[in-house]
């Protein structure tokens, strides 16, 4: 499967950056939540909601899952909560 991008290299440094300096200003939760905008990488997302079961606390907790999206297709995630009965 080839690698989607909806967010360039120099921006997802950009935001780990920031997530980075607000860590260091004990800021911890704004840092959770900047960070929450760098895409998962569709692998990873796939993984959570498979193999952990989390595919409603990825969406809950407002984790960037543009890239699962582009790769699996719009509503992948919801499509598999109610096929495993989740």
């Amino acid at each position: 499967m080839p690698q989607i991008e909806t967010m360039t290299m120099d921006e997802k440094i950009a935001i780990g950056l920031k997530a980075l300096e607000l860590k260091k200003q004990g800021k911890l939760e704004e840092a959770r939540q900047v960070q929450k905008q760098i895409p998962l990488p569709p692998w990873l997302a796939k993984n959570i909601k498979e193999v952990w079961k989390a595919g409603d606390f990825l969406k809950k907790n407002g984790y960037n899952l543009s890239e699962a999206d582009a790769a699996y297709g719009p509503g992948w995630l919801d499509d598999a909560a109610r096929a495993s009965g989740q």
